[in-house]
């Protein structure tokens, strides 16, 4: 089972990008939280990009509504919150080099989705934000009732795609996940990130 292969050998940079994020830290502020969703819009939308060039052609998956409601959402609560895009990325996004490596860094990004979830209630309590539209987290209500189902429709495809694959094939969906992240990791390891 590649789910739980990519849980147990992903763990420990899991935790990495977690900490490096902080987003469940007691003390997020406003320009804290503005600067992180900055850094995910500049790692999201290239991402998004390398997934179409791989994965496009697995209907299964519904890729180009996961995409818009993960980069429309992104938009929007920079939007809400009076802040551009404009941002660097933390790091440079490489391209990815097959397919293997693209599902692993979907799998980050629909994890990502899953636990947005619990972020979204901490957020808003921290934050002072409504959980409803137009505050400033729809990036994290991304899918709303729907998150549960497409969590595991995403996991049956990617089960089903390895079944078909070889050794190779399982490392690279493994590597993606890995790569993907020490990618997010980066993004507060910059000068001048708000407190």
């Amino acid at each position: 089972m590649i789910l739980a292969q990519l849980k147990a050998e992903t763990r420990e940079a899991h935790a990495r990008a977690e900490a490096a994020l902080n987003l469940l830290a007691p003390d997020l502020g406003r320009a804290r939280y503005v600067y992180v969703l900055r850094g995910l819009h500049a790692v999201y939308t290239p991402l998004c990009m390398e997934i179409d060039r791989w994965l496009s052609g697995h209907a299964e998956l519904d890729w180009p509504a996961r995409r818009a409601a993960k980069l429309e959402a992104l938009a929007e609560d920079l939007r809400v919150l009076n802040a551009d895009a404009d941002m660097p990325p933390a790091a440079t996004v490489q391209p990815l080099p097959d397919e293997a490596h693209a599902w692993g860094t979907l799998y980050v990004l629909e994890g990502a989705t899953l636990g947005g979830q619990l972020l979204c209630r901490h957020l808003a309590g921290q934050l002072h934000l409504d959980v409803g539209v137009d505050t400033g987290l729809a990036f994290f209500r991304s899918y709303g009732e729907q998150v549960g189902p497409r969590w595991k429709a995403f996991g049956a495809a990617l089960e089903a795609r390895c079944v078909q694959a070889d050794a190779a094939f399982h490392t690279g969906v493994l590597a993606g996940a890995g790569q993907t992240f020490a990618l997010f990791s980066t993004l507060a390891v910059r000068d001048g990130v708000p407190a």
